[in-house]
């Protein structure tokens, strides 16, 4: 594994557990009204559209003439399978710990996607589209840039406060469309990988420019009133193509960090319990007198559990099926 995409895979692991774990603070203390506080969360939103784009990108960048065999079976078996296994637990503590039918939280949790892992469909549906563009190769001139204005104009709907979309939230979330952009951007990427990273490198301190001009359009935005924190906005697609270009930029150039091959390989299991894991600890966590030592100790705490019992579960045989492939070296 190429060690830059280690890391830009752990920046985006470690972002989305600490988005949830200020999320899960705020459920027991109540909304912090403190702007900084709430744009720190919004940044942090840039995770998950970066976890799609580095997905693409790598299937772009490795298979640039010829899928291999069992392509789309493969991943169903090591994603697909672990997310309808962690949807089964996540439904199986609705029901136990909130009284909640477990067919119906079930339905909710798998089919809906309604808990942390639900990004899992949304990238599983992006890798048949892969699949599809590369049987029968599509041209990339045409395609890239048709399924850009597509999936900006299906997000420009999904903010527009549509009745419709509102009420099926969830399901619209799930749907790839909307996260067209970032597989157009991301095809583009992995198939001048080369290139595109040399050029980078060369000019590594302007992608910090990048990111900081970045910033400052959603910082803009939110002084303005849009404050919803989400990563399905438009303005921050600036903010992650700028932090994805400035990681893989200085990950290449400063020296190399033992422990970013240790998170990465724990990533995917991280995703698929973090938010469990946090549902129980944040009680706890919310005992401490300052809302930063809150968070900051529900964010370490929720990693140390999540990596011990995925590695305790790397032991039982087939464990590949419940956390994915990904933890083992």
């Amino acid at each position: 594994m190429v060690y830059e995409w280690n890391v830009l895979r752990v920046v985006a692991c470690l972002s989305i557990v600490l988005l949830h774990a200020t999320t899960n603070i705020e459920s027991i203390n109540g909304y912090m009204d403190q702007p900084y506080y709430q744009f720190f969360r919004l940044l942090l939103c840039f995770a998950t559209p970066t976890f799609i784009l580095l997905s693409i990108l790598i299937l772009a960048k490795r298979y640039q003439h010829q899928l291999p065999p069992h392509f789309i079976g493969r991943r169903f078996q090591f994603i697909v399978i672990p997310f309808i296994a962690a949807g089964m637990l996540y439904a199986a503590n609705a029901a136990l710990h909130y009284d909640e039918s477990f067919w119906e939280s079930l339905y909710r949790h798998i089919i809906l996607g309604d808990f942390s892992g639900w990004f899992v469909m949304t990238i599983f549906q992006l890798y048949i589209l892969f699949y599809i563009v590369k049987k029968y190769q599509v041209s990339s001139i045409w395609f890239t840039p048709i399924m850009f204005l597509l999936g900006i104009f299906y997000m420009t709907l999904a903010n527009a406060n549509i009745d419709y979309f509102i009420q099926n939230e969830h399901f619209m979330r799930l749907l790839f469309v909307g996260w067209l952009p970032y597989f157009a951007l991301a095809y583009i990427i992995g198939s001048h990988y080369e290139k595109i990273t040399h050029y980078l490198v060369q000019y590594k301190y302007f992608t910090i420019i990048a990111v900081i001009l970045a910033m400052a359009i959603l910082y803009t935005n939110y002084y303005l009133g849009a404050q919803q924190i989400t990563s399905r906005r438009i303005d921050i697609m600036l903010f992650v193509l700028a932090m994805t270009f400035c990681i893989l930029a200085f990950a290449q150039v400063l020296s190399k960090l033992p422990f970013i091959p240790i998170l990465s390989r724990y990533s995917f299991g991280i995703f698929l319990i973090h938010w469990l894991i946090q549902e129980y600890l944040a009680p706890y966590s919310a005992l401490l007198p300052t809302t930063a030592l809150q968070v900051i100790s529900l964010f370490l705490s929720t990693l140390l559990v999540c990596m011990l019992l995925i590695k305790i579960i790397s032991f039982i045989p087939f464990s590949a099926y419940l956390i994915g492939k990904s933890h083992q070296k």
